[in-house]
Order: structure tokens, then C-alpha cells, then sequence
């Protein structure tokens, strides 16, 4: 997949664009389909299948005290988008400035005279231009007007319920990792950075790669997960858990009101040796194992570990 980054970095129309447009945070089964749409459509008409995107979230340019957490970072968005086949990825830098830009404006400089677009395939809540005031029924009258297809796909319906961003943040924040699965089509994902943690874990005979997650990110609650964690173009199964580890603050600390506790992301590799310090990691949820709690110490909490990674199958049992 090509990829272009700024306002004006489609210098040249691809061969009869077929368009369409979005944030696409989650890449979930909504959005599959609007982009699978795309590229059929485009092979069909032997042009070529462009996905407009944009970044950072247009809520965090213009409401950023009320904007909701991404479920995933740009490149990974965009590496999603390049499996379901689009031949061009175009990111759109998202200011105020941009917001600016009115309905009849965008069609006509970004989709009409920037990426020449033959069609434009889009879901039916779709929106566009400065407050959104471009709805579906200006966007074919503009469609008509210029001899623009333009393409409706009917929603993903999961559960009696539409699939959508909102819902699949809601659905990971509460934990609900088959249910997000679903409404992804895959297990979601976690982002982080292998850091150098204080070395316990390792004490305790589950040495963990210490994850610093991508800032701004969902996270389902604190707890224990069966996981698998990628790196370098392979999977590795393992146990993570995500919290304040409350086994080593002391009563004084777990209780304090001067300011949050940090969460830390640990993953435990059964058998893996290597070294992944600043290596940047994928953690896909497979299955919540239990709460995270307070051990009465450290050997009562290996115990516990001992029997979460057989209760995953990550660990023989005794016989």
C-alpha cells in the first residue's frame, strides 16, 4: 500500500480513484467492510482503491476535554488498513484550520480535483465538511452534479447492535474481550515499548517484559489476561497483568490522594529468552483470567501465578 501524509501530498489523481473516508479508529467490522467495499469497487473498475484518514482525532483538535481515548496508534490503524488490500492511504493532518473547510469545499478540492475520485464509498451516518454539516443526502446531490458514484454500505449489526468505535471502546473498557472480539473480527490490542522494570518478577521466578502502553490509549481493567504478544513478525503466548501491582505499595501508598498510582503492563513468556528492551511490542487480548489483587507477600503471589499460567494451559499441571 502507498501511503501519503500532509494536505496536499496527492499531487497527482490516481487512476480513477475509488474513495473512501474516515477515522477508521479500531479498524472494526463497520469499517472492514466500507474498505473491502472499496477495493472491490476498484478492481472492478480497474482504478485504484484510496482510504482518506485522518490524524490526530478531529475531538482532540476540537473538544480535547471531552475526547474519548483511541483504541489504536496511526501506524497501526494504517497497517490494518493495507491487509484489507487499499492501494493508497492518505492521511490528512487535522487542525483547526482544516476544520475550517466547508462541505463544498472538501468535495471539491480533496475528493473532486486531489484525488479525482470516480466514487466515494461511505456508511450511512457519514458526515463531512466544517461542523459536519455535509450529510448524505448533499453528498449525492454533489455526487449528481459532477458525475461522482457514490457508494452507501449498510451497517455491521453485532448482537442487535450496531458495530462502531464507541461501542467497541465501551466494550474493551469493561473487559469484555470475546465481545470486542467480535465486533472486530480479531482479539483487541494493546501498543507499548519494553522498558527496563525493577526486576521483581524476576525474584519471583516469572521474569515479565515491562510494557509502557502508547499514552491515550484504551485499556481494559486492571487484572490478570491470557495473551500473545507480537514481535517482529511473531506471536508469543503469555500471562500479562495490568495494574498498580498492589502486593508491593505499602498500606500508606495504596491509600494516598496526592495523585494516581502508575499502571504498569507486564508480560510473563513462558520459555522465551531474548532481550526486548525498546523493542515496540502488539499485546492481543485472548481472555480475562482473574482481578488483580493484594498477596499477603511475595510468595503467596507466585503461588497465584503459578496457578494462572495453568489454568491458561501455560503451565504443565501436577500430576
Amino acid at each position: 500500500m502507498r501511503l501519503l501524509r500532509g494536505r496536499n501530498a496527492l499531487t497527482q489523481p490516481p487512476r480513477r480513484a475509488v474513495v473512501t473516508i474516515g477515522m477508521f479508529d479500531g479498524v472494526h467490522l463497520g469499517h472492514q467492510r466500507l474498505i473491502r467495499t472499496t477495493v472491490r469497487l476498484a478492481k472492478r473498475l480497474r482504478g485504484t482503491s484510496v482510504v482518506i484518514t485522518f490524524d490526530p482525532d478531529p475531538q482532540r483538535v476540537l473538544n480535547p476535554a471531552q475526547a474519548q481515548p483511541r483504541l489504536m496508534p496511526l501506524d497501526a490503524r494504517l497497517g490494518f488498513i493495507g491487509a484489507l488490500g487499499a492501494d493508497l492511504a492518505w492521511v490528512i493532518p487535522f487542525t483547526r484550520r482544516f476544520s475550517r473547510v466547508d462541505a463544498e469545499q472538501f468535495f471539491r478540492e480533496i475528493l473532486l480535483k486531489q484525488a479525482g475520485a470516480v466514487a466515494v464509498v461511505v456508511g450511512e451516518n457519514f458526515s463531512f465538511g466544517r461542523n459536519r454539516r455535509g450529510n448524505l443526502a448533499l453528498l449525492r446531490a454533489y455526487g449528481r452534479r459532477d458525475g461522482m458514484r457514490i457508494v452507501v454500505t449498510p451497517p455491521v449489526v453485532r448482537e442487535h447492535e450496531v458495530v462502531s468505535s464507541s461501542r467497541l471502546r465501551r466494550t474493551v473498557q469493561r473487559g469484555e474481550i470475546a465481545s470486542a472480539r467480535r465486533l472486530l473480527g480479531r482479539p483487541a490490542q494493546l501498543y507499548g515499548t519494553v522498558v527496563r522494570g525493577e526486576g521483581r518478577a524476576r525474584q519471583l521466578g516469572f521474569p515479565t517484559a515491562n510494557v509502557r502502553l502508547v499514552h491515550g490509549l484504551v485499556q481494559p481493567p486492571h487484572g490478570v489476561y491470557r495473551v500473545w504478544l507480537a514481535l517482529a513478525g511473531r506471536r508469543y503466548q503469555g500471562l500479562m497483568n495490568l495494574g498498580i501491582r498492589p502486593t508491593f505499595l505499602s498500606r500508606r501508598a495504596a491509600s494516598r490522594r496526592n495523585g494516581p498510582i502508575p499502571v504498569v503492563c507486564e508480560v510473563h513468556l513462558p520459555g522465551f529468552r531474548g532481550n526486548l528492551y525498546g523493542q515496540s511490542v502488539t499485546i492481543a487480548l485472548l481472555a480475562w483470567v482473574r482481578p488483580e489483587r493484594r498477596f499477603a507477600g511475595p510468595e503467596a503471589l507466585a503461588q497465584q501465578i503459578r496457578q494462572d499460567l495453568r489454568r491458561t494451559h501455560l503451565l504443565p499441571a501436577r500430576r
